[in-house]
């Protein structure tokens, strides 16, 4: 039996959240989605450029990963940037919804991010349009979506109550779920300028169990499951 240790701390002993059992690291207090992310990053992530490489709601683990690959090129950032107290470096303002207002074309070497999509209001695919605009050629995209349902939906009503958002959603502050069974041809409009590379290539079943990861996780499309999107041409 491979004994388990975070990629991202080292550390080796796992919590339980909610109703999960030993799924959070007790060190860094990263889950399954951030310890994938960061296999990704440490093996195949691209070289400095000394443009910036942009982590939305930053974890903790993930954002030692990304400080340690790029310096001082990684920007932390957050449409509410007093929310990370413990981040020792200024953490950008960037509301999502507008993304280029905030981020010039072929400003940046990458964005990263995890369980952030499903919480922009308004209009995904001109959020990704302009994100993507963003990076700069040869530069990437890496994420995590959760999955709450075969197939995508939406709902932009403020009235809507949190125990509805709850049943349509999984979370009261989603305004959207992914699908499982339409969820790249959904996005793909937003990446025909990219290519997707797949992380079989990268991570291995065996990688993924000594990183308290479930292994479906790179067969299946699972809230732990990593995209990675690299840059090939301007828009």
């Amino acid at each position: 039996m491979i004994a388990a240790q975070c990629p991202l701390c080292g550390g080796s002993e796992f919590g339980d959240y909610r109703s999960r059992k030993k799924v959070r690291c007790t060190a860094c207090g990263s889950f399954e989605r951030g310890r994938f992310l960061g296999l990704v990053l440490q093996r195949a992530a691209p070289a400095a450029t000394g443009s910036p490489v942009v982590h939305f709601a930053p974890e903790v683990g993930t954002s030692k990963v990304l400080r340690s690959l790029y310096g001082e090129a990684y920007q932390p950032a957050d449409v509410s940037p007093d929310s990370y107290p413990w981040m020792d470096i200024p953490v950008r303002q960037i509301d999502l919804q507008y993304p280029s207002r905030y981020l010039a074309p072929e400003s940046v070497l990458g964005l990263v991010h995890s369980h952030i999509l499903e919480h922009i209001p308004g209009d995904l695919t001109n959020s990704l349009y302009e994100m993507n605009a963003a990076i700069e050629v040869g530069g990437f995209h890496i994420f995590v979506v959760p999955f709450f349902s075969d197939w995508y939906r939406e709902d932009m009503d403020s009235g809507m109550s949190r125990e509805e958002r709850d049943r349509l959603f999984g979370q009261w502050d989603h305004v959207r779920s992914f699908g499982r069974r339409d969820f790249l041809d959904r996005i793909g409009p937003c990446f025909r300028n990219f290519e997707r590379i797949h992380l079989n290539d990268i991570v291995t079943v065996d990688d993924l169990v000594a990183a308290a990861v479930p292994p479906s996780a790179l067969t299946q499309l699972t809230a732990h499951s990593v995209f990675y999107f690299r840059k090939l041409r301007s828009l």
